[in-house]
């Protein structure tokens, strides 16, 4: 590979290639923000009434402005990424996970999983740019 390998392409193409990341991630953030705005963050609290780190976050944080909200329903996307880790842990309850509603839990995931995904493409296409204009 050319040390102007990413320069050779179509303009359009390169132009994609770096503006794509950015909806992916966004695609992910907008999901976060609508949970935190719709009742679907209600659903989200009351189906973890028992979980002593969420309930930790409600004290410190609170409920009622939307920095707090959007900041517990990311927590929770990621902590239902991988929600055993936090079960043996002892910060959330393995019955309430369990129970858990399933479309909630799906969208939560999907949102955690687009902005992880833009941000790595973003990274890795960064690198291999400037890796390749390096000579």
């Amino acid at each position: 590979m050319s040390g102007d390998f990413y320069f050779s392409w179509h303009p359009g193409l390169r132009v994609v290639f770096l503006f794509t990341p950015f909806v992916i991630a966004m695609s992910g953030v907008a999901t976060a923000c609508f949970i935190a705005c719709s009742r679907d963050f209600t659903s989200m609290l009351m189906a973890l009434p028992r979980c002593p780190w969420l309930q930790q976050q409600i004290l410190i944080w609170g409920t009622t402005s939307f920095k707090s909200r959007y900041y517990l329903v990311n927590t929770m996307c990621v902590a239902m990424l991988c929600p055993n880790i936090g079960i043996r842990r002892g910060l959330l309850d393995a019955d309430e996970i369990r129970n858990f509603p399933i479309s909630l839990k799906r969208r939560m995931v999907v949102a955690a999983w687009l902005v992880i995904i833009g941000s790595a493409w973003l990274f890795v296409g960064l690198a291999l740019i400037k890796l390749s204009s390096a000579r």
